[in-house]
């Protein structure tokens, strides 16, 4: 079965690429600017073309979301001289690392991430677990021991040792 062939083609829209580029440097009269501006009109519209109505004429769209882009207002940037010191490290490599796990939890069997959850957040033991879930202890802790490996693989992380160094970004992520 072949895909329904678009409107547009990236060959199309990489054809376009010197006239975007011409306009983004009439639009913002720096160059630096203007090929962020042609970058992100290029997503946009390479965006628009992959959902399913797509572009019918891709010059006027093109041009026309580079212009939209430009005229909507740009933040105000600060000299690196200006710029304000972080008073606490940054939590992205946090974030981040959550981010992967929630992924990696989304990704076990029901089951798995079902008993994770509910030793995690409800500090529950194997019994009251086991208890809760109509379970045996001993398929409570191989599920729970299962999906704590399938995690730590999915994650990157080694079989063995603490997982603090993944959530602060000091380790292997």
């Amino acid at each position: 079965m072949t895909p329904p062939s678009l409107p547009c083609t990236t060959p199309e829209l990489i054809a376009l690429i010197p006239a975007l580029r011409r306009l983004a440097r009439r639009l913002t009269r720096d160059p630096a600017a203007a090929e962020d501006l042609a970058q992100e009109a290029l997503l946009r519209v390479w965006t628009q073309m992959g959902r399913e109505a797509g572009i019918e004429d891709l010059k006027p769209y093109l041009m026309t979301a580079a212009r939209n882009l430009a005229r909507r207002p740009r933040p105000a940037t600060l000299a690196l001289s200006e710029a304000p010191e972080p008073s606490t490290p940054s939590d992205a490599p946090g974030r981040l690392a959550l981010r992967d796990v929630a992924g990696a939890m989304a990704r076990l069997p029901a089951a798995e991430a079902r008993l994770i959850l509910r030793q995690v957040t409800g500090g529950e033991s194997y019994a009251e677990i086991a208890a809760a879930e109509g379970l045996p202890i001993g398929t409570v802790m191989s599920r729970l021991a299962r999906g704590r490996a399938r995690l730590r693989l999915d994650c990157g992380l080694p079989e063995s040792g603490p997982v603090t160094e993944y959530l602060t970004g000091d380790g292997a992520a």
